[in-house]
């Protein structure tokens, strides 16, 4: 049997479109094994996520009293719509003050925070269902981390998990830094997107050095694994055309600079995903997919309702297209040809 990996982009609000597509998934899987009762992480060995992929992959992992996943996809939907609007939260006063993030963090972080201790409460790396691995870089220590739980070493197995969630979800200039201690470090964390918006490609090394069922690791190539790539959606809304953009400066850059970066970031991975599974003549081992935002802004802050409801829509419209592709893969979740 194949080992089933997950790995899920940043994007924010959006996240909700890989927890759209995943939710679709998991029903097929209840209907193709007759229980109703399973949930993904049931059929996923190894999950990682950068920014909001670090909050669904979390998600699914959280047990319940009984050692079995807390949450059902549906569910995980739902927490979108449930608190999408409290962490993004638009506050007039905290806008002027900070001249809409300008010269100070656009939103507060007190929200985040308590949500995140809300879900996660205070439970470490090491209690998620399955091995894992979510992104923060450390502005203090100038180094690219990667929290997993169970690997060769397991320097981040007790570091809890809303921690690590909040460093990996925190977007420079709309959220403060976060900040946590865990035995030895002092952990200065913002977005894992700068540095791996498309976490993929960390996430088929980390594989190969991962203790799986308490084995040593071994090495993994595209012949042994399925990976699942889940993007937060393809947006044609954002171009940057030469007459618009020759007279920018420092300040009319900083936006499109980082949107640019991160989206060209998570497509230069799946470019070299996609080269890596062929040389191993494996391509179809490899599933990335992310709709293309039709009706729904690309705005990964916009929380609104009306905007929720037209990511579901966009996703649930790439579902329809490529029902084929998902069933396929749901029976190859299940290890069914």
């Amino acid at each position: 049997m194949k080992l089933r990996v997950l790995s899920v982009d940043g994007g924010g609000i959006k996240g909700v479109v890989p927890a759209t597509i995943l939710q679709y998934l998991e029903n097929k899987i209840k209907d193709i094994t007759g229980d109703c009762k399973i949930k993904i992480s049931d059929y996923i060995d190894f999950v990682s996520g950068t920014s909001t992929g670090s909050i669904l992959g979390a998600g699914i992992l959280i047990p319940n009293e009984k050692g079995k996943a807390k949450y059902s996809m549906e569910q995980i939907v739902n927490l979108y719509y449930q608190f999408g609007q409290k962490i993004f939260k638009k506050n007039f006063l905290r806008n002027l003050r900070t001249l809409w993030g300008i010269i100070g963090p656009k939103y507060s972080k007190n929200d985040i925070e308590n949500i995140f201790l809300e879900t996660f409460d205070h439970l470490k790396m090491c209690e998620l269902l399955k091995p894992c691995l979510f992104t923060g870089y450390d502005i203090d220590q100038r180094r690219s981390n990667i929290y997993t739980n169970w690997d060769e070493n397991q320097k981040y197995k007790n570091i809890f998990v809303k921690d690590v969630v909040r460093g990996s979800t925190c977007v420079p200039s709309f959220f403060p830094p976060a900040y946590f201690r865990d035995n030895v470090y002092i952990h200065t964390i913002v977005d894992g997107g700068v540095f791996a918006t498309n976490p993929s490609i960390v996430t088929y090394v980390e594989i190969s050095k991962t203790k799986f069922n308490g084995l040593e690791p071994k090495l993994y190539t595209p012949e042994d694994i399925i990976l699942i790539s889940l993007g937060t959606g393809i947006s044609n809304e954002k171009n940057y055309p030469y007459k618009k953009s020759k007279k920018w400066g420092k300040l009319q850059w900083i936006l499109p600079a980082m949107d640019i970066i991160m989206s060209s970031q998570a497509e230069t991975v799946d470019y070299e995903m996609n080269k890596l599974f062929e040389s191993y003549k494996s391509k179809d081992n490899y599933y990335r997919l992310e709709p293309k935002l039709v009706f729904a802004s690309s705005d990964f802050t916009d929380a609104s309702k009306e905007n929720l409801d037209n990511l579901v829509q966009d996703s649930l419209n790439f579902i329809m297209e490529n029902k084929d592709k998902l069933d396929e893969l749901a029976y190859k979740l299940c290890d069914l040809k």
